[in-house]
């Protein structure tokens, strides 16, 4: 699978679309610009706190496996754009974070009730530009895995202090809640690229693939990713009594008294921080972060084998180098 490079950047995967990605950054611009001095305050904010922008380039990357109408192309990528900063806005409030990429929150600058609000316009804003684009079945696409992903979210709410979940649970969770929005994001590019039913339903498992590897990594990240780096704090999962897949696996594989040592400090919430090193210590030894680089890995390998099929031109190939870059980032 390695192209025998030492990294993969970045720039290097953007590179087929960064025109296009330069016209949904003006679009998102325009959008959050507004005559409500609170709303372009919040808008502004938003455009510093820059992220990775992996949706709309999956929305690019798969619409140039086919022939899109470029234009079109650019408001599905802002629009999923949209819906992903909608969800991160109301994440931030529901568990009470303070940073994100090394800037404040939305929420710890204003409040809650800003944020959850400002979260709900991004949301109507979104179906509004596909609407008003007159791309309806594009809209439906992102309409069902909204569904799907405030599902996922209550199904992690449900799950929150419980520390027997399985592999398999967990697994579907993040199906919803992380990889829907993902394989929408690869969906809706093949519409906007007018490729064949065949071709969306690989691209949409591709994205369902790299979805919940992406969560995967992400939750080892939680654990023994550098808070500098990531520009977020760690540990935020344990903290909040969410059992992720390093730490399943680590129960799974402990002796019993260990594992029950280790379940008294996680659901104690007030000692995790004093603790964390002894978790992060019990995780790492017991293979719970090895497992589960192993399995973003195998999932990046299926979701490779998706495109495969495709015939060789720059995006088919950057969305290769995404699989390969999605199981080695350290944020």
């Amino acid at each position: 699978m390695s192209t025998g490079k030492a990294s993969i950047s970045g720039d290097e995967i953007r590179a087929p679309v960064r025109r296009e990605l330069g016209l949904v950054e003006e679009e998102l611009a325009r959008i959050f610009s507004a005559d409500i001095a609170l709303v372009s305050a919040i808008g502004r904010h938003l455009t510093a706190v820059k992220g990775k922008r992996a949706r709309p380039i999956l929305v690019l990357l798969c619409a140039r496996l086919g022939e899109p109408d470029p234009a079109s192309a650019v408001k599905v990528a802002a629009a999923v754009e949209l819906i992903h900063t909608a969800t991160l806005l109301h994440d931030d409030s529901i568990d009470r974070s303070h940073l994100r990429r090394g800037l404040p929150t939305i929420n710890r600058l204003w409040n809650d009730q800003v944020s959850v609000i400002m979260g709900d316009h991004l949301f109507c804003t979104a179906f509004r530009l596909l609407h008003d684009a007159g791309l309806f079945e594009i809209a439906s696409v992102f309409s069902r895995s909204s569904d799907r992903l405030t599902f996922g979210e209550m199904f992690q709410m449900d799950l929150r202090g419980q520390m027997d979940v399985s592999e398999e649970t967990y697994t579907e969770m993040i199906r919803l809640k992380t990889a829907a929005l993902f394989a929408a994001s690869c969906e809706a590019g093949s519409l906007a690229g007018r490729l064949s039913s065949e071709h969306l339903l690989k691209l949409s498992k591709y994205g369902e693939h790299i979805g919940i590897a992406f969560q995967m990594i992400d939750d080892v990240l939680d654990i023994v990713g550098d808070e500098e780096t990531m520009g977020k704090p760690t540990g935020n999962d344990l903290r909040d009594g969410r059992i992720t897949l390093p730490v399943i696996v680590a129960l799974r594989n402990a002796g019993d008294t260990e594992a029950r040592r280790m379940i008294d400090i996680i659901s104690s919430r007030g000692t995790v921080d004093s603790d964390f090193k002894d978790v992060i210590d019990f995780v790492e030894s017991n293979g719970g972060i090895s497992y589960t680089r192993d399995r973003a890995a195998d999932l990046a390998v299926k979701a490779r084998a998706c495109v495969e099929g495709f015939g060789p031109s720059p995006a088919r190939r950057s969305l290769i180098l995404l699989t390969e870059r999605l199981v080695s980032r350290r944020e």
